[in-house]
């Protein structure tokens, strides 16, 4: 096993980047030369958030904050993100129109019609459409979601492993270990299969998500018990036919190439009732297509943000499943379904609620506020952790 250690990392301050009173005016600098210290990221005191890019010979600048409420996103018409000007020092900046609610959140710049990352980030996540940006804002609200200093931590690695079943393809996962497993012993833990979005990759949940933190959290509050997380790349090579919400790829690579992996190289419950999957939106299509209908794999069931997307699909999903579904409703054990009411997958719940119901497949339902961000998702596994391997 080809096995990377990330350190736990630290909650960002309020400020990316250094902090200086006065920055120097915007320049080019060489590689030779000490790089530009300036405030990319700023809280002001009133909760609004401003940024900062120096792009000395630019001559269009728009930051793209993702998720907040008072930032365009593009699907209203409106042209997405926030038109930057240039300051007296030369420097790109916008500012939100009103104060951002605690959370994580992501951007880029997007400069003369090409998307960057910021130079003066100190976090990034690898999206499926390009690396992003991220800042964080801790709130009390939201407090089990961050790191806390005065906690015991778990150890994220970055594991690669070969996939048969995608013709030996190198593959690659993110995996949570609790506190206290890295210092050895043959205990063994739970397995939450936790599987990310259309437009993410398998280091969502830790670098979006906070996974590692709300459980570390979880943990020594004794609300959650000690488990393995394995964060799995939801996409798989494009093929024609199997790539987005059906893709039949991720689902034979899950079950015949990483299960056995994770349960051969961690000390793993290799049983059903230690073992759950749960997803959120593409992830939670895997989730209804490739873990609820197997009972005799996973004992426990999540899914966030999704549903039944036609009449078509429905039926299909039906048919093929019948006799698994039938086993779910006896096999019993959690099913938990989350979505946002301003969600803009909301009218697939329906069908998939009748689906769970018609087989009589007993579910927690918990339908909140807001829509298909991260917000809810990181609510949900808040939600969601204390319910498994009970």
């Amino acid at each position: 096993m080809r096995q990377f250690i990330l350190p736990a990392l630290t909650a960002l301050p309020l400020v990316l980047g250094a902090v200086t009173a006065n920055a120097a005016p915007c320049e080019e600098r060489t590689f030779f030369q000490p790089p530009l210290e300036y405030t990319s990221v700023e809280v002001l005191a009133d909760g609004r958030v401003i940024f900062r890019l120096c792009a000395k010979d630019a001559r269009d600048v728009v930051a793209l904050p993702q998720e907040m409420k008072t930032v365009p996103t593009g699907m209203d018409g409106k042209p997405p993100g926030l038109p930057m000007t240039k300051d007296g020092e030369g420097y790109w900046v916008a500012t939100t129109a009103g104060a951002v609610d605690p959370g994580v959140y992501t951007y880029n710049f997007k400069v003369d019609g090409l998307r960057i990352a910021d130079p003066r980030g100190t976090r990034f996540a690898e999206a499926f459409g390009g690396v992003q940006s991220i800042f964080q804002l801790p709130g009390a609200a939201t407090a089990n979601q961050f790191y806390k200093a005065d906690v015991p931590h778990g150890l994220v690695s970055v594991v690669e492993y070969p996939s048969t079943s995608l013709g030996g393809i190198t593959r690659r996962a993110h995996v949570y270990t609790p506190p206290g497993y890295e210092a050895g012993g043959k205990e063994t833990y739970p397995v939450l299969y936790l599987v990310h979005g259309y437009s993410d990759s398998d280091d969502a949940w830790t670098m979006k998500g906070n996974a590692n933190y709300i459980l570390d959290n979880l943990i020594a509050a004794g609300k959650a018990k000690p488990m393995i997380i394995v964060m799995p790349q939801g996409h798989t090579p494009a093929r024609e036919g199997v790539q987005g919400m059906e893709n039949t790829d991720f689902g034979n690579d899950l079950h015949k190439d990483l299960i056995p992996y994770i349960d051969k190289h961690f000390r793993t419950k290799a049983a059903v009732k230690t073992r759950a999957m749960v997803g959120l939106s593409m992830g939670g299509a895997h989730t209804i297509m490739f873990g609820l209908p197997r009972p005799d794999v996973f004992g426990s069931i999540g899914v966030f943000s999704i549903g039944m997307m036609s009449e078509e699909q429905t039926a299909k999903y039906r048919k093929v499943n019948e006799a698994a579904l039938k086993a779910r409703a006896k096999a019993g054990g959690l099913v938990f379904y989350a979505i946002g009411k301003e969600d803009f997958v909301i009218t697939m719940a329906p069908p998939f609620r009748k689906i769970l119901e018609d087989h009589g497949i007993k579910y927690t339902n918990v339908e909140t506020g807001g829509g298909h961000t991260w917000i809810n998702w990181r609510a949900y596994l808040e939600q969601i952790a204390p319910l498994l391997f009970n």
